[in-house]
């Protein structure tokens, strides 16, 4: 039989890695949405010519690299329990060109999420907020 403290420590990790998985599922969906409003917005052609049959995503084959590599990022990331965004991560895991396509989606989706899911975007604001107030914490 199994003492207590054994079940209470299962338990605890059950609890985590389910925490876990829940963020980086939010964050691949958060990461979706920016590009595809990123895509709509910046790769027109691609979307006048687009036969919705194809594909689940609704993005042209550039930014779809983008977020599967992106997605294999964050599934990867061993940071991913105690970080926020990969902006304020110590460790910047992805390849210079990528980083870039990264920076110019998210600056560019980011301006513009307010207007299409506010909810979504008040959130984002929120945590980076908090993770701002504990890095100046930490400074003093």
């Amino acid at each position: 039989m199994k003492t207590t403290n054994m079940k209470v420590i299962e338990r605890y990790e059950q609890n985590n890695s389910l925490k876990i998985k829940r963020k980086i599922d939010y964050e691949k969906n958060m990461l979706l949405y920016m590009i595809k409003l990123y895509c709509r917005h910046n790769h027109k052609e691609y979307h006048k010519n687009y036969n919705k049959t194809f594909g689940s995503k609704n993005i042209c084959k550039e930014c779809e690299e983008v977020y599967n590599y992106a997605c294999e990022r964050t599934s990867k990331c061993r940071f991913i329990s105690t970080k926020t965004f990969c902006s304020a991560c110590s460790s910047h895991c992805y390849k210079k060109e990528m980083r870039e396509k990264i920076k110019n989606i998210m600056i560019f989706s980011g301006k513009r999420m307010i207007f299409y899911s506010p909810v979504i975007a008040l959130k984002h604001v929120f945590v980076m907020f908090v993770c701002n107030m504990k890095k100046n914490i930490k400074k003093y």
